[in-house]
């Protein structure tokens, strides 16, 4: 079997007491611009006391992205020129939270998927090693960095591995190694108990519908706040179906389930006070005699019957009954899901980033904040209940899509129509920002793991 739990990585970041004697010195310069670093990431290689130095400079403006951006950067360079050992030559007086980014970049960068590469058998070790006195911070960041690796991992595999039943077999195995409970209603109980929306989508597929919920008891005994992720494991959008061109990347679209998982390998290592239930909507949207239909009507886990006008609005159907049953089971405090939900996101936001539809302003208050600190950020989207006069049906309670117009709103306030205006919820549509076709400073291109270090921020805070 291929690695489930281990994330391959290009180098490793290791602590050590003192220099190896044999180390590249990585240094980092700040401040004003010169004739050989005139932006950040520029380096100037040299010959030291101590051995070969490697300054690199962090830009002239400093923003929440610089340090983290530079630590990719560097991750790069090491990837690049694979030293045997490199030292990082830490400044004591740089703030601890840019030592936090920095190592957070570094550890984001070194995350490679290439394991179905023919790759060269003589291969080359490589160790960033850092100074004792930044193991509290390396131990905080990799915790937070592996759960995001490991979902970026998952996010790349296709779908001829990954489907929703070994993504449920995939997540016991992730749950048993972190101490989550984990529960997998598969079609047969899905059907029986009413949820006819997420079991609908799978239909069309050999490898129907699964609702998997993994749960983190916490330390304090209050009601759980629940992630619900959207996990289409490919999406050939059913008989509505995409351009061909537009299916390539669709392995992307369980990316928010992605997410969810991440937060609760993180949380459950970092030992959160806080109760978290992540539930996974995960099905294949597939084209065959069994499909579900334009003009179908469903009958949704909350009672609300649904006509079908597009089989590639399929997200929110999935998401509709997860939603529903984190009301029905567990009474939350709060609920989150996250979506590649509409192409209509990425029109409005492009790829930096994400819409959030919110039933309180509080709650969105939180999450922006923690999306500017993380830099995995978010902008609101209007609620006016103007945008459900566009949902409504004829024959049924709901039509599963708006049109065109006002996509992102109209997708989210589907999925309002599925929450009690009591509870604290907030949609995230993370398709902009989800996968990137060139990648960032410390994202090599495809998943990103959007979502899971701006969640890990917002349930630390409050």
């Amino acid at each position: 079997m291929e690695p489930i739990l281990n994330e391959k990585m290009k180098f490793e970041v290791k602590i050590v007491e003192k220099k190896p004697a044999e180390a590249v010195i990585l240094r980092i310069k700040t401040g004003s611009k010169d004739l050989f670093y005139k932006k950040s990431g520029d380096s100037v290689v040299s010959q030291g006391d101590d051995g070969i130095d490697v300054t690199f400079y962090s830009g002239e403006t400093v923003n929440a992205d610089t340090f983290r951006s530079l630590g990719g950067k560097i991750a790069d360079w090491m990837k690049e020129y694979t030293p045997p050992c490199a030292y990082y030559d830490y400044d004591p007086k740089l703030p601890a939270e840019e030592l936090s980014n920095l190592i957070e970049g570094f550890l984001l960068g070194a995350f490679e998927f290439d394991q179905y590469k023919k790759t060269d058998p003589v291969s080359v070790d490589s160790t960033l090693f850092l100074n004792a006195a930044l193991s509290d911070i390396l131990a905080q960041r990799k915790i937070v960095c592996d759960a995001v690796n490991m979902a970026r991992h998952w996010a790349h595999e296709p779908a001829c591995l990954i489907n929703p039943q070994t993504l449920s077999e995939r997540i016991e195995i992730l749950a048993k190694a972190y101490g989550l409970k984990c529960t997998i209603l598969d079609d047969q109980q899905l059907s029986e108990m009413g949820a006819g929306a997420i079991t609908a989508v799978g239909q069309g597929s050999k490898t129907p519908s699964r609702m998997i919920i993994v749960e983190y008891e916490g330390t304090k005994k209050e009601k759980p706040v629940v992630l619900v992720g959207k996990a289409i494991t490919f999406d050939s959008g059913g008989y509505s179906i995409k351009p061909s061109d537009s299916m390539v990347t669709m392995k992307y679209d369980k990316c928010g389930a992605m997410a969810v998982l991440g937060v609760l390998r993180a949380a459950a290592e970092l030992q959160f006070e806080k109760p978290i239930v992540g539930i996974i909507c995960a099905a294949e949207n597939m084209l065959s005699q069994n499909s579900y239909r334009p003009d179908d009507i469903l009958r949704s886990l909350s009672g609300l019957t649904i006509e079908v006008i597009s089989t590639d609005a399929e997200g929110r159907l999935v998401l509709c009954d997860g939603l529903t049953y984190a009301q029905k089971k567990y009474d939350p405090q709060v609920i989150i899901d996250l979506a590649t939900l509409t192409g209509g996101c990425v029109v409005a936001y492009g790829h930096v980033r994400a819409g959030v539809l919110c039933n309180q302003t509080a709650l969105f208050d939180q999450l922006y904040a923690s999306g500017e600190k993380t830099w995995e950020r978010v902008w609101r989207l209007p609620h006016d209940e103007d945008y459900a006069e566009l949902l409504k049906s004829t024959d049924a309670d709901l039509k599963n899509t708006g049109g065109r117009w006002g996509s992102p709103v109209t997708g989210g306030m589907f999925l309002k129509q599925f929450v009690s205006d009591n509870i604290p919820w907030a949609h995230i549509d993370i398709a902009g920002v989800a996968d990137l076709e060139k990648g960032t400073a410390y994202s090599v291109p495809g998943a990103t793991g959007f979502g899971i270090r701006l969640l890990l921020d917002w349930l630390q805070k409050n």
